[in-house]
């Protein structure tokens, strides 16, 4: 039986979305059973409650909000991300930086490195397993010391910004530094 145009193109059409059906299933079954990522990223709390600039988070695990300072005591040039102590025990937590948004602290032999928390290679959040930042969507992996690729797909570093202790209190700068 020969098809016409119009029936060959229905049928195409009808096959087509069920295809995608039956992936968006696969998909949700998927992240069922692996996890939202279907990787296996470590849980990293988030800092919350607002640090001076605009930078606000969700507190998750048990990081509490960080301390409130009047904007004088702010170096200049920097935005306040968290009290140490609210660090204290962590070896990593993520930030929304006030510029660049989605961004993650890690501490690398005790000291703290913030860096974009997103995949050069796709929008996916990376996370730090204490010796590598990874990313959890296509495996790749950088160097928590200088952001650098150190496998798989990325095609460039994460964004690295600068950081500063003074008062006990963490500070992030304002601008990407490599």
């Amino acid at each position: 039986m020969a098809l016409n145009r119009r029936e060959f193109l229905r049928r195409m059409v009808i096959v087509t979305a069920m295809g995608g059906v039956v992936l968006a299933g696969g998909v949700v079954l998927g992240e069922k059973l692996l996890g939202n990522s279907g990787g296996s990223a470590p849980t990293i709390p988030s800092l919350g409650g607002t640090t001076q600039g605009t930078n606000q988070a969700t507190t998750q695990g048990t990081v509490t909000g960080t301390q409130s300072n009047s904007s004088s005591n702010v170096p200049a040039g920097y935005v306040l991300v968290a009290a140490l102590s609210q660090l204290s025990g962590k070896n990593a937590a993520y930030f929304t930086h006030p510029t660049f948004g989605s961004s993650i602290l890690v501490n690398v032999n005790g000291q703290w490195k913030a860096f974009s928390s997103t995949c050069t290679h796709q929008p996916c959040t990376v996370g730090y397993n204490g010796s590598s930042i990874q990313c959890p969507c296509h495996g790749g992996t950088f160097d928590p010391s200088t952001g650098a690729v150190t496998g798989g797909p990325p095609p460039s570093r994460l964004a690295e910004y600068a950081t500063l202790i003074s008062n006990n209190n963490l500070y992030v700068g304002n601008s990407v530094i490599n």
